[in-house]
């Protein structure tokens, strides 16, 4: 395969992230794609994906002919987070990713077309197997198999226009029935229960093989009644084609792999024992409990259908990178709040999505950094499981945890810079959620805002830090580099 240069990068992100066989045609021309034959779903490819994880950029796994698996059904993972597709995870990357022309953020709502590659095959009533597809054990200690793990759950609000694309954990029950969990607050739980508030089941959809950017969008922090579809549509540059589902009409991507399309009754109609299942911030908490489920009316899928699988890995590993969309989110929310001078926001790594957030800010008044952290606790990019807020000074580099950890230990006084802030929201996977929250169902719990900044009042007689300034250490590299290996970066 040809070499992709930069140019050509830029120009092939938008179709690589529109189009998953597009996706796969440009990993393979990145030299990122790597065929794997015969592994089995049960435990070898989830444990093949996790340890690719102990890479910061994982190659792109495609498993092909899988043990007891039929030979023109496929399973991708590592979408998300091949470097040709992330490129360099830095500061600069996620700044970068704020300054796009705004004309390409704006949203392009979804195109409605008759037909697409999705009906290729149309299985319905009778015909049914949602057996007949791989649906991995991804874990050891997994309750079952699981089809959607990357997948994109689509309902539509009924009280509005409003069509809702999530993410959510997908267990496979039997042929005809799929298990759905869904954390309560979440936009596909608030929708669910408005269908069931009317005596009516759910219509629902969930594609288990689409375009990259429908993955991004659907697992992204949203605003209520805000189109995913319009948004990845900005995204890439052109409307997402969409199609009716025969069952439910809900609009499903016409190039999706395989899409199951059904409806979710109420628990007291139908439910069952779901989970457990290895959770993002790397343990079982969520258990096993009695989830809704989806009926299974009907299935549709390309020839030779790929899906993709991206099962939760321990966040320790280098390969649960950061994700510029999700930081940049929380910086975006952090300047519409009105917080000026924001130099930066990042993740710390063990904290995987959302527990661990860092903001650095440039110290502008007294205050300036409580008003920092108290709109990161709250705000919608910052409020869902978060435990810890770190506010640092514009002198500490955010993307290392070292410095960070430096500047708690050295500006940070425990009793005077810290607030800790009760009944916050969380989940059901959230390890340090107690047992009697569980049962009584409240997810809550409190998270802690640490300001390891100095003091503003007396900040200019705190102690001058000990090292060489930036601009004689870029000096002092440029004459000496050619001679001393260590100073080459």
């Amino acid at each position: 395969m040809h070499d992709v240069t930069d140019k050509q990068r830029t120009r092939y992100d938008a179709a690589a992230m529109g189009d998953l066989r597009v996706f796969l045609d440009r990993a393979e021309a990145a030299g990122e794609l790597k065929r794997v034959q015969g592994a089995d779903p049960n435990l070898e490819i989830g444990a093949l994906f996790e340890l690719s994880h102990e890479l910061l950029y994982p190659p792109v796994l495609l498993f092909e002919n899988m043990k007891n698996c039929a030979p023109s059904h496929r399973i991708l993972c590592n979408v998300r987070v091949a470097h040709f597709v992330v490129g360099d995870l830095n500061l600069e990357a996620v700044k970068a990713y704020r300054r796009r022309p705004k004309e390409k953020q704006q949203p392009i709502p979804p195109r409605l077309v008759n037909t697409g590659p999705v009906f290729e095959n149309v299985h319905e009533g009778d015909a049914v197997k949602i057996g007949s597809f791989p649906s991995p054990k991804w874990h050891e200690h997994d309750g079952g198999n699981y089809i959607g793990t990357e997948c994109v759950v689509i309902v539509k609000d009924p009280d509005s226009d409003w069509v809702n694309l999530g993410t959510y954990r997908v267990m496979v029950h039997d042929d005809k029935t799929l298990g759905v969990f869904i954390e309560e607050g979440k936009d596909g739980d608030v929708i669910r229960r408005k269908w069931w508030a009317r005596g009516k089941p759910c219509p629902m959809a969930i594609s288990v093989g689409q375009a990259p950017i429908l993955g991004v969008v659907a697992s992204a922090a949203s605003k209520n009644g805000e189109s995913e579809y319009a948004t990845a549509g900005g995204r890439i540059g052109r409307p997402i084609d969409v199609v009716p589902g025969r069952v439910t009409g809900l609009p499903i991507p016409a190039d999706a792999e395989l899409v199951f399309d059904g409806y979710m009754p109420p628990p007291e109609v139908d439910s069952r024992i779901e989970g457990p299942f290895g959770e993002w911030p790397g343990y079982y908490a969520s258990d096993t409990r009695r989830e809704p489920v989806l009926q299974v009316k009907a299935i549709y899928h390309r020839n030779n259908p790929i899906i993709i699988g991206q099962p939760p890995t321990k966040p320790t590993y280098p390969g649960r990178q950061i994700k510029i969309p999700q930081v940049a989110a929380l910086w975006d929310a952090l300047e519409a709040a009105g917080v000026p001078a924001i130099q930066g926001v990042w993740k710390m790594p063990g904290g995987g999505s959302s527990f661990i957030n860092i903001i650095s800010i440039k110290q502008l008044h007294a205050g300036h950094a409580k008003m920092a952290g108290l709109v990161a606790a709250g705000c919608r990019a910052g409020s869902y499981m978060t435990r810890l807020i770190i506010v640092v000074d514009d002198d500490i580099d955010i993307t290392n945890p070292t410095e960070v950890m430096w500047a708690v230990a050295t500006r940070w006084d425990p009793k005077e810079q810290t607030d800790i802030i009760d009944g916050c929201w969380t989940g059901l996977i959230d390890p340090r959620l107690p047992e009697e929250k569980r049962e009584n169902g409240d997810t809550t719990t409190s998270r802690m805002i640490i300001y390891a900044v100095r003091p503003f009042h007396w900040r200019d007689k705190f102690p001058t830090v000990n090292s060489v300034s930036q601009d004689y250490a870029d000096a002092v590299r440029r004459k000496w580099s050619s001679e001393l290996d260590f100073l080459k970066k």
